[in-house]
């Protein structure tokens, strides 16, 4: 019995800390939505990034007089749109991942080995969804302005808000990765963005 409380207590507090990762997670995309918004690169009507100059450009081969700097601050905003827009989605499928597994794990009708594997991928969701902060988290404080981490199954991949990246960053990338994920750098795909 006292067994039988000690798991459902452990498995309450992990619950409360998917709660807590996921909400924090939440706050972080809303921050980085609406500070996107204050600066003009996420419309508040359908959240998707503004048009560049080179879309444009391509639809109608008539810009002229910009700038290069107004070129690159416009790029700038379509790749701000990838990365809000990519927390956004991923937190919206994470949560009607977790609210059907909490689903079978409340189910009183669940069988226990169903339940226990519903608890297991819950540990794993959350065990993923706290690297993914980190990794993000610690990529900005080395000075990359964006990031997003994807974990899969077998490798993980980690796109960079930059053009193009120096061996000297791509090392810096794969070394906060494999720390925090314990994959092999053969199992790190880092791939920036273009624009």
């Amino acid at each position: 019995m006292f067994i039988l409380k000690r798991k459902n207590l452990v498995l309450g507090m992990l619950v409360v800390l998917l709660v807590i990762t996921g909400y924090l997670n939440f706050r972080y995309n809303q921050n980085l939505l609406n500070d996107s918004e204050k600066n003009g690169l996420v419309t508040n009507e359908d959240r998707k990034p503004a048009v560049t100059i080179k879309d444009v450009a391509k639809d109608d081969n008539s810009v002229s007089g910009d700038s290069p700097e107004q070129s690159d601050s416009i790029s700038t905003t379509s790749s701000m749109g990838f990365f809000v827009e990519y927390r956004f989605d991923r937190e919206n499928k994470r949560k009607e991942e977790i609210d059907y597994i909490k689903e079978i794990v409340d189910n009183p009708n669940s069988e226990i080995e169903m339940k226990n594997e519903a608890q297991a991928q819950l540990l794993e969701i959350t065990n993923i969804m706290e690297k993914e902060l980190t990794i993000e988290g610690l990529l900005k404080a080395k000075g990359f302005k964006d990031s997003v981490v994807i974990f899969n199954q077998d490798y993980v991949s980690v796109i960079v808000e930059k053009n193009e990246l120096a061996p000297e960053e791509v090392a810096q990338i794969l070394d906060i990765v494999k720390r925090e994920s314990g994959k092999t750098a053969e199992n790190i795909k880092i791939i920036p963005t273009s624009q």
